[in-house]
């Protein structure tokens, strides 16, 4: 081959492999251009009652407790991201009423009913009463005419909302019940077995320093997604995720954890 062809033929395979070089490029352009990248979907919020053991902040801002760590257990399963704020209860309700938040885990009651719907059970609760020092409780009829502690927001059915007879004072938490169970402020003070008597361990305050307790009723503790959220593909997720919990044991294996060493009643 003389000089000169070679020079030409040359020239063409250069031609050829820059332009083969740069098609080949095209596709990774595109693709890596900021207004082609996929969005990724926004965490969940969800809202955890902060109160013991349920959901609690130490003094570094880290989180813990059931509600917390079954949050933790339900992100995992749904693969959904998911954010946790802590808040009394009455601040909950208004954040997953308002779509600030989009998941709590709580009893079910008419409050919650009309700001979510429920995505599975995870557990049931005892409800129960306890009395100050002393006081002996063998029916609802032995709490009419006294001054009863009922955790701020909460609804423990219409027989006992609407009956006067029960003179209700609002707590803000169940370690607040039993401060003044001890101080003879409260009669008595109503809330879930685990809530109740992890506060009393908390207090270091035995068994035997209060009065007798009182089975008020059962309710069932659920998931729930703010009606905010219209997504039924989500909730969808969030009702499997619950049902592999509690039907693998996980839900189940979580509560005994909070309730080791509490008393029976």
């Amino acid at each position: 081959m003389d000089a000169a062809l070679r020079r030409r033929w040359l020239g063409r395979m250069a031609r050829w492999s820059g332009a083969a070089a740069w098609a080949a490029m095209v596709p990774v352009a595109l693709v890596s251009r900021p207004g082609r990248a996929i969005a990724r979907p926004r965490a969940l919020r969800a809202v955890a009652l902060a109160i013991p053991p349920f959901a609690t902040l130490d003094a570094g801002g880290r989180k813990s407790g059931l509600f917390v760590e079954a949050l933790e257990l339900i992100s995992h399963e749904s693969r959904h991201q998911i954010e946790i704020t802590v808040a009394p209860y009455a601040r909950a309700i208004a954040m997953l009423r308002s779509g600030e938040a989009d998941l709590m885990i709580a009893t079910s009651n008419s409050a919650v009913a009309e700001a979510a719907e429920p995505m599975g059970m995870l557990w049931t609760t005892e409800v129960i009463a306890i009395g100050r020092p002393g006081l002996k409780l063998e029916g609802l009829q032995d709490l009419r005419g006294r001054t009863v502690g009922m955790l701020r927001g909460s609804d423990y059915g219409a027989a006992f909302l609407d009956d006067h007879e029960y003179r209700k004072h609002e707590i803000t938490d169940q370690l607040q019940g039993i401060r003044m169970l001890l101080e003879g402020r409260l009669d008595a003070s109503i809330g879930t077995r685990l809530g109740v008597f992890h506060a009393m361990r908390l207090l270091g305050v035995p068994r035997g320093r209060l009065g007798g307790t009182l089975a008020v009723q059962t309710r069932e503790i659920h998931l729930h997604l703010s009606r905010h959220n219209t997504d039924e593909a989500l909730a969808t997720e969030l009702r499997r995720a619950v049902h592999e919990l509690r039907s693998s044991g996980k839900a189940d294996a979580l509560l005994a954890k909070y309730l080791a060493g509490l008393p029976a009643a």
